[in-house]
């Protein structure tokens, strides 16, 4: 859904008004080892914060890149420049089971990944995928990693918590593939704002880049409250902060890939609280496209957002709108595409098959060529002429499964026929093909090597308690 279009003066007015923030304003760095670093190359400092000169700024911007190509011995997915991820949960503390909000467990993360792991749309898993109340505080973000590798074999965003998490997931990640191409794995760091990284997000973000491997810098503000109440100074706001931690990347790593990454909410004043869906959403999404476009960077935005409580019509309708949004604006990244909800603090695998139906109906659409000489079938059109029938012709019994998208999960026959079946809900139908999808789930194999690696730090788990893993 596009909700208006971006104008070229809009463009240079962001990136002028961003300039004099980066300026004047300057941007908090509160990691000395980055202040050391600025300080030594010339840039101005004041305490932590940082202030960077327009051609400080232009310098850094003629080494981004436009794509990358995260390689692994196991796939190649390329981001930028037509090529597309798609990646699933991250960051809920919650989940939506039974119908109650529940703690999620050790359990449902794996489920998680063999979810992604059986998807046909998803491509890029996500080692912090959701919160697992039963791993070992201390050894987390290790015990994700290898738990994502051993359910999935597709390339990861590895953690991105702290410097330390980061550095250990990306080292555990290059041990176990061994070879692999330049780029392996990526890093997705938010920002503090206002126009703020914190320590950890400066250590995460050099964990990356120090080991060449490429990171997603996002920012996640909210008008009146960590963000310019108008939207305006709420998109320059946002373009300066992701502006900084671009000069920052090519400044430490010349041509290391960097993603211009959005995920800023509205806000409900009234009550002090983000809100994940609404017209200035897709405004904000629309924008960070543009602004990404203009600096030759690949783009993540959107998602499947929405701030619903349930799973009911207000949360398909924001998924649906957030979706289509984001495929419109062409998005390289789509990061939190699956199964989210309650402003990406609640986890849903009823909501994961919906969202990736939604999903994959629209790309469908996408690939396909529809309009061809051969794909009109003029010699059908003649033969049924008018006032006739096509539905026993031959063309139609050949192609009426594949021609047209057909939803397994959505209530689309007669009420009459639906009612003799059963009345059953999209809701409970979901349910059950999340069932049927781990049930039918097939592990990855390994070699002894990469096992033994895996063996070696899962070995304090239960893992035999986990269904099809004994």
């Amino acid at each position: 859904m596009i909700v208006r279009k971006v104008q070229d003066q809009e463009i240079r007015m962001i990136h002028e008004k961003s300039l004099e923030i980066l300026e004047k304003v300057g941007v908090n760095f509160e990691n000395r080892e980055i202040l050391d670093f600025f300080q030594k190359a010339g840039i101005r400092t004041q305490g932590s914060r940082v202030f960077f000169t327009r051609d400080q700024v232009e310098n850094a911007r003629k080494t981004l890149k436009s794509s990358f190509i995260l390689e692994t011995p196991f796939a190649r997915l390329k981001i930028g420049d037509g090529g597309r991820a798609v990646a699933t949960a991250s960051g809920a503390m919650a989940i939506l089971k039974d119908g109650k909000i529940q703690t999620p467990v050790m359990e449902d993360y794996i489920d998680l990944k063999k979810m992604d792991e059986a998807s046909g749309i998803v491509n890029l898993g996500c080692v912090p995928g959701i919160y697992a109340s039963d791993l070992m505080e201390g050894e987390t973000e290790l015990l994700k990693t290898a738990l994502s590798l051993r359910y999935s074999k597709m390339p990861f965003i590895a953690s991105c918590e702290t410097g330390y998490s980061a550095a250990i997931s990306i080292d555990f990640i290059k041990d176990f593939y061994q070879d692999t191409g330049e780029y392996y794995t990526l890093g997705i760091e938010n920002i503090s704002s206002p126009l703020r990284y914190t320590r950890e997000d400066v250590a995460a973000i050099l964990a990356y880049i120090k080991r060449n491997q490429p990171v997603c810098i996002t920012c996640c503000s909210a008008p009146g409250m960590s963000s310019p109440i108008t939207v305006a100074g709420t998109i320059v706001q946002n373009n300066a902060e992701i502006l900084a931690g671009m000069v920052m990347t090519q400044m430490v790593n010349p041509g290391i890939p960097v993603i211009y990454g959005n995920v800023t909410y509205s806000s409900d004043l009234r009550k002090a609280i983000p809100v994940s869906w609404g017209p200035e959403v897709g405004v904000f999404i629309q924008y960070a496209k543009a602004m990404a476009d203009f600096y030759q960077v690949p783009c993540r935005v959107g998602g499947s957002l929405s701030g619903a409580k349930q799973l009911d019509w207000q949360d398909g309708a924001e998924t649906a709108i957030s979706m289509m949004t984001t495929l419109d604006c062409q998005t390289d990244l789509m990061f939190q595409a699956l199964g989210q909800m309650d402003c990406l603090t609640v986890f849903s695998f009823e909501k994961y098959l919906l969202d990736e139906e939604l999903l994959e109906a629209r790309l469908s659409a996408e690939e396909k060529n529809y309009i061809t000489e051969e794909n009109i079938h003029m010699d059908m059109i003649q033969r049924v002429g008018p006032g006739g029938s096509y539905m026993l012709e031959e063309e139609t019994l050949e192609l009426y499964r594949t021609e047209l998208f057909h939803s397994s999960l959505f209530n689309c026959e007669r009420y009459n026929d639906w009612k003799k079946q059963g009345m059953t809900s999209v809701i409970s139908k979901a349910h059950e093909a999340v069932k049927e999808r781990l049930e039918a789930y097939e592990p990855p194999v390994y070699d002894a090597r990469r096992t033994r690696m895996l063996e070696g730090v899962l070995k304090g788990l239960d893992l035999d308690k986990i269904p099809g893993d004994s």
